[in-house]
């Protein structure tokens, strides 16, 4: 994504495999590919030096967002190290909404704000189905 010469890349980390799924369905989804790294899968390198040198190809004044899984736990420890760059912003909680938010927003708007308004968005789509029968039921009484 570019932003007046400058890029906003996403990089997506996770326990296993679970952001090389989320990958997958934003590419079937919407058709762009972002990068993923999984962590702690046997016989592959330590996903953090891969994250490094992904970051070392972009510009200083690129903006990236890294998103991580699980707030509290190995994957997002590791990725508090990258918030000693000022380009470098740390999401965890990943979900597919959120991934595709944040693909899809407008790259001139402040990438803050776009995190914020990302994170309240996907939080938003998080349901507890079942209450949705009830309240139809209460709706129908209610008619």
């Amino acid at each position: 994504h570019f932003k007046g010469g400058k890029m906003r890349h996403i990089l997506i980390a996770g326990h296993s495999r679970i952001s090389e799924g989320i990958a997958s369905a934003v590419e079937l989804i919407i058709g762009e590919k972002i990068k993923y790294f999984n962590a702690y899968l046997p016989g592959e390198p330590f996903f953090v030096g891969k994250i490094m040198e992904e970051i070392k190809k972009y510009s200083c004044d690129d903006e990236v967002i890294i998103v991580t899984d699980i707030v509290g736990v190995s994957v997002n420890n590791e990725m508090q190290n990258f918030l000693n760059y000022d380009n470098v912003h740390l999401i965890c909680g990943m979900n597919l909404a959120l991934i595709i938010g944040l693909v899809m927003a407008d790259e001139n708007e402040n990438i803050s704000t776009v995190i914020e308004e990302c994170i309240e968005e996907a939080k938003s789509g998080i349901s507890y189905c079942n209450l949705w029968k009830h309240k139809e039921a209460q709706d129908l009484d209610e008619f």
